[in-house]
C-alpha cells in the first residue's frame, strides 16, 4: 500500500483495476519539467496486490528549449494496452502514442497537435477504446480526436469568438458514431448550440 501511495506522488498515474497483466502508465518527477512536466515515463506491471517496475523511459528528442521533451499528460485506452502521451515540443505541443507491452513502451507515433501555446495548459486528454480527444479549451479553441493508429479522425476548430461562437466542449458517443461539439455564443459555459460530426466521414452535420 505504501508502494501505491508513492507511485502515485511521482505524477499523473493512469491504471486500471488490479488484474493479472495489467499495466499501468505514470510520469515521473511530475511538476519537475517544462511547463509542470515531468521527466520520463514509468510503466507497470500489477498483478494481484505486487506491482513491479517494468520501465523508465525518456523520449530521446529535444523540445523548443533544447531540452528533452517534457511529458506533460497522458491517458491510457480502457483495454490498458496503449497510451496517448503529450509531450514539450517545437512551436506546438506533441501527442505521442506508444503500444504497452510486459517488456516496456513502444513507441509507433508522433504528431503536432494545434494547441495555441507550447504547454497544453489547461487541456485534457480521453481515451476511449482506440482513440484520444484532446480538448485545449479554455486555453485554446481546438478539439482533436486521434486514432489509435495516429491518423487525425476530427479536428474541431472555432476562431477564437470572432465569428460569435466559441468552442465550449467535445465528447464522442459510446458506439463512437458521433461526436458532439458544445459551442456558445459567450466565451463561457453553458452551451447554447451543438454540431454533431459523423465520425466514420468525419464531417460536420448540422
Amino acid at each position: 500500500m505504501k508502494l501505491l501511495a508513492a507511485m502515485t506522488m511521482l505524477g499523473v498515474l493512469a491504471s486500471g483495476g488490479a488484474m493479472a497483466a495489467d499495466f499501468s502508465v505514470g510520469i515521473v518527477n511530475l511538476g519537475t519539467g517544462i511547463f509542470g512536466g515531468g521527466t520520463a515515463l514509468n510503466l507497470y506491471s500489477i498483478e494481484k496486490s505486487d506491482i513491479d517496475l517494468i520501465q523508465t523511459y525518456v523520449l530521446q528528442q529535444n523540445d523548443f528549449t533544447g531540452h528533452l521533451s517534457s511529458p506533460l499528460t497522458l491517458a491510457m485506452n480502457p483495454a490498458h494496452n496503449f497510451v496517448y502521451v503529450v509531450y514539450t515540443g517545437l512551436s506546438q505541443p506533441n501527442i505521442v502514442g506508444f503500444k504497452i507491452t510486459p517488456t516496456g513502451l513502444v513507441y509507433e507515433w508522433q504528431e503536432e497537435i494545434q494547441a495555441e501555446d507550447t504547454g497544453l495548459q489547461g487541456a485534457t486528454l480521453t481515451a476511449g477504446p482506440n482513440y484520444v480527444i484532446e480538448n485545449t479549451y479554455p486555453a485554446g479553441l481546438w478539439v482533436h480526436v486521434i486514432g489509435q493508429t495516429g491518423a487525425e479522425m476530427i479536428n474541431d476548430y472555432q476562431d477564437g469568438g470572432f465569428s460569435g461562437i466559441f468552442l465550449i466542449s467535445g465528447h464522442a458517443d459510446s458506439t463512437r458514431t458521433f461526436y458532439y461539439s458544445y459551442r456558445s455564443m459567450s466565451a463561457s459555459s453553458p452551451a447554447t448550440s451543438v454540431s454533431v460530426f459523423s465520425w466514420i466521414h468525419a464531417r460536420e452535420n448540422h
